[in-house]
């Protein structure tokens, strides 16, 4: 008699959601409310690359200010985030994998493309992070004479700078700072050891935790579409091994471009770069974990091939 039984709106989408956030969630008698932020990529604007993981190489992270990592004695925190930045990449990254962590301070603002350069080829990595703590500081609270019975609460900032660099021709694909607070939760004068489960199960290790998921996730968003670029180790006959495996989402009838990559200077004296693409595609026919063995898909001839040349998945 015109009352209406029941109104369903839908829609449906063939994408794929890579990533769900819950932005508010209002209860209102019987019914709730939620708001969500989702991004989400239509399927026919999926590139090729995106089903290889690119390999990333950092190293540890400076403090730019020691005096600011006195309260608490954490001078060693930026050998510990690697490590934890690396957890949060295997737990929410499609595109990416971490491989090597170096076992030294590198300092992003001497010469960023020459380090990135140099520890790409040192690792056989594709992406290299530079990253510093560039801010420590604390805000004391002093309790006031008419709340003389509450304790001394300490607000703790962290940022870290983190640059992402191609290992390959040296160029800046991100550079961003993350910054969050918390407090801490430590007395004045307690020292504190970055590496223990106390001081990440802490409310400012949490903090600094929910910023390491936010840059790997910053990251990969970045890297998604990036060509995913390996290199020749061996030239055995028609036989090539290069340096990406089953761990870089490589699978045997894969087929790969080869490409010299060669640098010039103009008349300014700036560096650019020169891509020439071998005429002859090559396919995958043998993998293993850390490599793989490609011949040539036509059966041409895979002439003018060195160790140190690239290989692309685009």
């Amino acid at each position: 008699n015109g009352l209406l039984q029941d109104d369903r709106f839908e829609i449906r989408a063939g994408g794929e959601v890579d990533r769900v956030e819950l932005i508010n969630e209002v209860y209102q008698d019987d019914i709730v409310t939620v708001s969500i932020r989702a991004d989400i990529f239509p399927q026919d604007s999926q590139c090729s690359a995106a089903d290889y993981r690119k390999r990333l190489v950092t190293g540890w992270y400076p403090i730019v200010d020691k005096r600011q990592a006195t309260l608490g004695e954490i001078f060693d925190l930026g050998k510990v985030l690697p490590g934890k930045l690396r957890k949060a990449i295997e737990l929410s990254s499609r595109h990416l994998q971490l491989g090597t962590i170096e076992n030294f301070y590198i300092k992003p603002d001497l010469h960023p493309g020459s380090q990135a350069m140099g520890l790409s080829r040192k690792n056989n990595g594709q992406l290299v992070l530079l990253a510093q703590i560039t801010d420590l500081s604390h805000q004391q609270d002093e309790p006031g004479t008419l709340t003389f019975w509450r304790s001394t609460s300490i607000e703790r900032q962290f940022a870290l700078n983190a640059m992402l660099i191609d290992g390959m021709t040296g160029e800046l694909l991100l550079n961003e700072t993350f910054h969050t607070s918390a407090p801490w939760p430590y007395d004045l004068h307690q020292s504190v050891q970055p590496a223990s489960h106390q001081f990440w199960q802490s409310s400012y290790g949490l903090a600094i935790n929910d910023l390491l998921n936010n840059l790997a996730q910053r990251i990969d968003e970045e890297v998604a579409c990036l060509p995913a670029n390996g290199r020749v180790l061996q030239v055995n006959n028609e036989q090539l091994t290069i340096d990406m495996g089953q761990q870089q989402g490589v699978n045997r009838g894969d087929k790969l471009r080869l490409f010299k990559l060669n640098q010039f200077m103009d008349q300014l004296g700036n560096s650019h770069y020169q891509y020439f693409l071998h005429p002859v595609e090559v396919v995958v026919t043998q993998v293993q974990q850390q490599y793989a063995v490609v011949e040539s898909a036509s059966g041409a001839p895979l002439a003018n091939i060195q160790p140190n040349d690239f290989v692309s998945k685009r």
